[in-house]
């Protein structure tokens, strides 16, 4: 997310710094102080990024995806449909103090809900854990938008297989508290990665990290894309089925072991949804972000809050 971010949707004010990667970050009057840190790109060694989870008790949402599967604009898309009614969402600026990855990221977080153009897929280090509280200022939950490349590998690492890459340590320790999580796990129609083994690192992360109160989510994003979404009109069977052909296993990750006769087969929830459209990219400009129908969003908080609540 750090470059990403950079200038989106913000004013210059006071002072510009040129970075050693030839872009320009503007700095309001008590960031001036960072300067030779925002010069400095070198990226913070994963082995030395601590995090501090401060509270233990309100629900995480992991946004769990690979990169570019859409974890920030899923974000993004949920924060314009949140603040209208009153929801804040800010930066956990207590979760990560020794990467300037994390601060510059907390710097331009405002910049990045208020988007109207496409953002980039996070790279190393980026990574936010981010409040959302309610209308009284009451915690709701604490969503993790952590690095795609950090949930799902691009290449095996050291011989390892993508899907048993050891999870990075700002990782674990979240998945390691007592607080409740909800795992919303991205997928999308006709994803040109390795499908079969984007299950296996999902059974991978469920074996090792989930929590006896967990709960799952499976997003399939981008439904606009597929003959199943007509306007507010959205075929959520046809969806489903098509969610596990094309990730074959991966609702048997999830089997309800409930003996009651009407419980359903997976214990785990199933939301069709879009961010929203995009325009046609511009050499040297991001494209133009149009955010999708309220009903995308409204029924993705709803799983969201049931999960929270179940």
């Amino acid at each position: 997310m750090a470059d990403e971010f950079i200038g989106l949707g913000e004013t210059p004010v006071e002072s510009t710094q040129t970075t050693n990667s030839g872009k320009s970050d503007t700095l309001s009057p008590n960031e001036t102080d960072n300067v030779s840190e925002v010069q400095d790109r070198t990226p913070t060694p994963a082995h030395l990024i601590t995090v501090n989870l401060i509270d233990n008790r309100s629900p995480i949402v992991l946004l769990f995806g690979a990169p570019s599967s859409g974890k920030t604009m899923t974000l993004v898309r949920l924060a314009k449909y949140l603040r209208p009614l009153g929801y804040q969402l800010e930066v956990d600026a207590n979760f990560c103090g020794n990467a300037w990855e994390y601060r510059e990221n907390m710097r331009n977080f405002n910049s990045m809900l208020n988007t109207n153009f496409a953002l980039k897929g996070t790279g190393r280090n980026d990574f936010l854990l981010v409040k959302i509280l309610d209308q009284h200022a009451n915690m709701v939950c604490q969503i993790l938008e952590g690095a795609g490349e950090d949930y799902f590998p691009s290449n095996m690492v050291a011989g390892i297989p993508r899907h048993k890459v050891p999870f990075p340590a700002y990782m674990t320790t979240v998945f390691a508290s007592n607080n409740k999580k909800v795992w919303m796990f991205l997928t999308e129609p006709n994803w040109q990665q390795d499908r079969a083994e984007y299950v296996e690192r999902i059974r991978f992360c469920k074996q090792q990290h989930f929590g006896n109160r967990d709960k799952c989510i499976i997003v399939y994003n981008k439904i606009d894309t597929t003959p199943y979404s007509t306007g507010d009109t959205i075929n959520e069977d046809a969806a489903s089925m098509q969610c596990n052909n094309e990730y074959p296993g991966i609702f048997g990750i999830f089997p309800n072991n409930s003996p009651l006769p009407w419980a359903s087969k997976y214990d785990c929830e199933f939301v069709p949804f879009s961010t929203g459209t995009y325009g046609l990219p511009v050499p040297g400009q991001q494209a133009q972000y149009v955010p999708s129908r309220e009903i995308h969003p409204a029924k993705l908080w709803n799983i969201i809050l049931k999960c929270i609540r179940g």
